[in-house]
């Protein structure tokens, strides 16, 4: 008895302890019920699907907004009210989907339960949702299997049967639910597959039509998907699965007493009549890129703002009497279009015959995207791949101005003027890298030069002298470009935290054209980033008001850039055109700056270039990866194409000009001032004027420059034996410095000039260079006098100084003088004895007459 006694104790404490448990846990039920469960468990009925939407575009002349086109509304999107419905297609309905439609209160609580055991036992939680939770599963986002969506679905579904009717949720069910081929909604598939209004379909039509919902794909009476029995080897065809179907939900509606056996007998022995052959494609209305990209948007829009499904959100942009107010210009469409909707705009084919793809995205200062093309070539279908806005392709070096240059201006690390050597980072796998593009180095280079020829060593030193991580966070908070942060592949971690992806634009997934025009429109823009929009705003008619569902016309301005480094971004960018890389989006009679972009192995080409009006981004590669070849940027070609067009009849401008600007004289080798040194460098373009911000500009004068002598008798020659332009000897202690008449020297052969304090006597135009080639080799000892060239005497004309003997030459002469004038001797004679030798001619003259003694008659050589 005793042993009985603490039994009972125990289990009473047990089952207590059970009891309390209990409680506790139906407690935190309830609080969690009514904290997170109740405020999200009500759902309004917004699902007026029977009027047309309507996209308008403003008139770029009048101002005013104008008729775009209606989408699709009443031609293949029709609501239709309860009455209208054929008893037989509601319960056809009911058989099939939730029989108990009519007699529970929003939830079959006996199929729900029998859900809840199959997640006891391990298995997934489906099933069990009746009518009223499929409608609130079509209209809201719960399509996550979890037990808080089931938790939540049930208490919106008690709450929604309890506000509304069976009939409204019956007509507001079979007006949402998607039944293939495009079609959502029972009127639209009747008329879709049998031609009929749905109130005229038969028995057997109606349970046909039903049978769709339960995978459009399978049983769709048009799919095209064929099924091959594994174990009889039978191929069933989408309608011959249909009409099986269609035959179980007739079993059905016998069985509930729904209808007659005559009446199963008939409806199962009824041929169906389909408005189209099997397999035969609809026609349909195809959408050009900017319509499409603006359904997409609102459609996004919708979801987010209003947590509504897609299928739903989607009905309403088709057939819920939106108005949609666009930012497409008609007139960039147009032209948009007339270079990308054919194929030979760009004629390349890959070495595996794929045509060559592109996409472009225009944005206007506003941030409208004011035209846009998803592909390049006829667009045949709705809804496919954009390579505007749905893909990301590897930047390349589009990517250097928004992650190495403008975030570097911005935290005062460089200037134009900043010099960087183009020469390799670093020796990787036993090669040189990073590679430039054609594969040269330059040395020492300016800021301004590197982004004109796009030199990958300047970019990588900037980005790992600024931090990986600080170039990541730029491009993330301002340009709002996504960047991976943390990715697994086949085992490996990557991210785009490295000089590859940042610095050379080998970023790990890539980047959207929407995005890059929308981050270079930041610098026309004058560092003010505005996310791009296609729409304005989206409105609905309720009682004759216009309600705005979506507002778009206040765009958010985020500074993200100062004056000074969009004015340096700018000026740089703009050589990139006129000199650089980026010279074939040249526009005649217009500003034009951008940044050209190909990844390392070639498969992805950019540009992105803007002017004070319009920001473009275009990109061309293969839609699967390939290496391309062409001898120019093409996507600078197509640009140019496009962007020459819609500039036409605008007068040019320059971009905004920043204030307290200072010229100054710079040295490209040193990026300080210019000394003379600078300007005697015998390369002759190493001076450049240049208009600094007064903060930036230099105090110091240039260290990379000195002075040498050299002598101009004595160039330095080539491997070939010729002389090298602006390069001679260093003077030697004998090269003259000047003119000297006793020495025979007309002018001085050595000459001041300027070369760099280098100890890298591989470059020709450092003193270590001059130094390692010695001296003069022509001035080699002490000048001497020259002889006197041999005088003429009988070219003396008294009346003519040019023909007067120097002293050197006939000394003693005085032209005051005659005895001094020279004579020519007289002519040899035979004297006789004289052993015919002749005598010695004597140069003396004869002495001048006196006037008392007339003189004789002077000797005149004949002729």
């Amino acid at each position: 008895m005793h042993i009985l006694g603490i039994v009972g104790k125990v289990v009473g404490t047990f089952l207590l302890v059970m009891l309390i448990t209990g409680i506790i846990l139906v407690c935190f039920a309830m609080v969690y019920i009514k904290t997170v469960i109740l405020p999200q468990a009500h759902l309004d009925a917004n699902f007026d699907m029977n009027l047309t939407s309507t996209i308008y575009y403003m008139n770029q002349e009048t101002g005013e907004y104008e008729e775009h086109f209606s989408l699709h509304g009443t031609e293949n999107r029709k609501k239709v009210t309860y009455d209208q419905i054929p008893e037989n297609l509601v319960n056809a309905t009911i058989a099939i989907e939730d029989e108990r439609f009519l007699t529970h209160n929003g939830v079959d609580w006996k199929r729900t339960l029998n859900g809840v055991l199959l997640m006891f036992t391990g298995k997934d939680i489906q099933g069990g949702s009746t009518i009223t939770q499929q409608l609130i599963k079509n209209a809201t986002q719960y399509d996550d299997v979890t037990v808080k969506r089931k938790i939540l679905e049930i208490f919106t579904a008690l709450d929604f049967d309890a506000t509304y009717s069976k009939e409204q949720i019956m007509e507001w069910y079979l007006n949402l639910i998607y039944l293939g081929g495009n079609c959502y909604g029972v009127a639209t598939a009747a008329e879709n597959y049998f031609g009929k209004d749905v109130s005229e379909l038969s028995l057997a039509e109606c349970a046909s039509l039903i049978s769709i919902t339960n995978n459009p794909t399978l049983y769709g009476p048009n799919s095209n998907i064929r099924i091959t029995n594994e174990e009889t080897g039978e191929v069933t065809t989408g309608r011959e699965r249909n009409k099986q179907r269609q035959e179980l939900v007739l079993w059905k509606m016998l069985d509930l007493g729904m209808i007659s056996q005559e009446e199963y007998d008939e409806a199962v022995a009824e041929e169906l009549v389909f408005t189209r052959s099997e397999d035969e494609k609809k026609p349909s209305t195809i959408y050009n890129w900017y319509d499409e990209q603006v359904i997409t948007d609102v459609i996004n829009d919708l979801m987010e703002e209003y947590g509504y499904s897609e299928q739903l959100a989607e009905n309403m942009v088709y057939s819920g009497g939106l108005k949609i107010y666009a930012c497409v210009d008609t007139r960039i469409q147009s032209i948009v279009e007339s270079v990308y909707y054919d194929q030979n705009s760009l004629v390349l084919t890959s070495s595996k015959g794929q045509d060559i793809q592109s996409s472009i995205v225009i944005i206007d200062p506003e941030g409208n995207v004011v035209g846009l093309a998803g592909a390049l070539g006829e667009k045949t279908a709705n809804r496919v791949l954009n390579m505007a806005s749905g893909t990301v392709r590897q930047p390349g070096s589009s990517i250097k101005p928004l992650s190495v240059y403008a975030p570097a201006i911005e935290l005062g690390m460089i200037t134009p003027a900043s010099v960087y050597a183009d020469e390799p980072v670093r020796v990787l796998n036993g090669k040189n890298w990073p590679l430039n593009n054609p594969q040269t180095y330059r040395g020492d280079i300016t800021v301004n030069t590197a982004v004109e020829v796009s030199s990958n060593p300047v970019a990588v030193r900037i980005l790992e002298e600024m931090g990986a991580e600080t170039s990541f966070d730029f491009v993330e908070q301002n340009f709002h470009i996504d960047l991976e942060e943390s990715y697994l592949s086949n085992g490996e971690v990557k991210n785009d935290y490295g000089s590859s992806q940042l610095a050379l634009g080998g970023l790990t997934h890539g980047v959207s054209v929407m995005d890059m025009a929308a981050a270079y429109s930041v610098f026309p823009r004058d560092g003010v980033y505005i996310e791009p929009r296609t729409y304005t705003k989206v409105t609905r008619e309720v009682d004759g008001v216009e309600e705005v569902l979506l507002d778009n016309t206040e765009t958010e301005e985020e500074v993200i850039l100062s004056t000074k480094t969009t004015y340096y971004m700018n000026e740089m960018l703009k050589n990139v055109v006129s000199n650089g890389t980026g010279t074939a989006a040249r526009i005649s009679g217009m500003t034009v700056a951008g940044k050209t972009g190909s990844t390392t192995a070639n498969n992805d080409r950019w540009f992105v270039g803007y002017t004070p009006y319009y920001t473009a981004a275009v990109w061309v590669g293969y839609k699967t990866p390939e290496r391309i070849y062409a001898s120019n940027n093409p996507a600078a070609v197509l640009w140019q194409k496009v962007m020459s067009q819609v500039h036409e009849g605008l007068e040019n401008k320059d971009f905004t000009q920043a204030s307290g600007l200072t010229p100054v004289q710079l040295c490209k080798d040193s990026g300080l001032r210019a000394t003379e040194a600078c300007l005697s460098d015998p390369r002759g373009d190493r001076v450049y004027q240049m208009y600094l911000f007064s903060d930036d500009v230099p105090v110091e004068n240039c260290d990379q420059h000195t002075m040498v002598d050299v002598c101009t008798d004595s160039p330095i020659l080539d491997a070939d034996g010729n002389p090298i332009e602006g390069l001679y000897h260093l003077a030697g202690d004998y090269c003259p410095r000047e003119a000297n008449e006793a020495l025979g020297i007309t002018a001085g052969t050595v000459k001041p000039i300027g070369v760099l304090i280098s100890d890298d006597s591989s470059n020709q135009y450092t003193k270590a260079y001059l130094e390692s080639q010695g001296s003069c080799t022509v001035h080699t000892a002490e000048p001497e006098p020259p002889e006197p060239d041999a005088y003429d005497p009988s070219t003396f004309r008294l009346e003519d100084q040019s023909t007067w003997p120097t002293q050197e030459q006939w000394p003693g002469f005085d032209p005051t003088n005659p005895a001094t004038y020279p004579t020519v001797p007289p002519e040899p004679t035979d004297s006789g004895g004289s052993g015919g030798e002749t005598a010695e001619p004597s140069v003396t003259p004869s002495p001048a007459p006196t006037p008392e003694t007339p003189p004789e008659e002077p000797y005149v050589p004949a002729g």
